[in-house]
């Protein structure tokens, strides 16, 4: 089963800012065609990264820049560019700046960094979207035993005094009902 792991611009941020907390190092976090979505210094958020982007789309899965190189690729400053790629789905690019060799293993820690945060996300969003099936399923079954009770009551009202203790039935379906929609309010909350 392949899951579709979103990259949010508020995850995508968060990683910048906690890179260069925990290693006081500027970094880029780099989506389709390139698209720089945060980035250490803001006003490259929404530009083209070339190097990001020949790695989003697969021509390579990592980029060392140079300073002869950033000057003719457009976007790009020096230092080590790589693929956050999970179950074969190229997610996002981590850049982080500075000497190649010094920031690769920065950017090793927090493409890890950044996995395990998609795919936490996406087990999330999974478990979420189960319960969401669970509750949709009981209020329907709830909905079925109102109905019931509510015939229930028509049929008892029809027997009369013999329908007696089929009432007192049909009243414990309806208040069973309630009380399994009043539970799926509190899910909600």
């Amino acid at each position: 089963m392949s899951k579709n792991y979103q990259l949010t611009k508020q995850l995508a941020t968060r990683i910048v800012a906690d890179i260069k907390t925990a290693a006081n190092a500027d970094a880029n976090v780099i989506g389709e065609n390139g698209l720089i979505l945060a980035s250490f210094d803001a006003s490259r958020v929404g530009t083209i990264h070339e190097g990001g982007k020949r790695i989003m789309n697969g021509e390579v899965d990592e980029i060392a820049i140079s300073i002869d190189m950033a000057a003719t690729m457009q976007g790009t400053r020096p230092g080590y560019n790589g693929i956050v790629k999970i179950d074969g789905q190229r997610v996002a690019v981590i850049g982080i700046r500075g000497d190649p060799e010094t920031v690769k293993p920065i950017q090793k820690l927090a493409e890890l960094t950044l996995r395990e945060e998609l795919r936490r996300e996406s087990e999330i969003r999974h478990e979420r979207e189960i319960v969401r099936s669970m509750e949709e399923k009981i209020m329907d079954i709830a909905e079925r035993m109102k109905v019931l009770a509510l015939n229930g009551s028509i049929q008892a009202a029809k027997i009369g005094e013999r329908g007696q203790s089929f009432k007192i039935v049909v009243a414990e379906m309806r208040k069973l009902a309630e009380q399994i929609n009043e539970v799926i309010t509190h899910i909600k909350l």
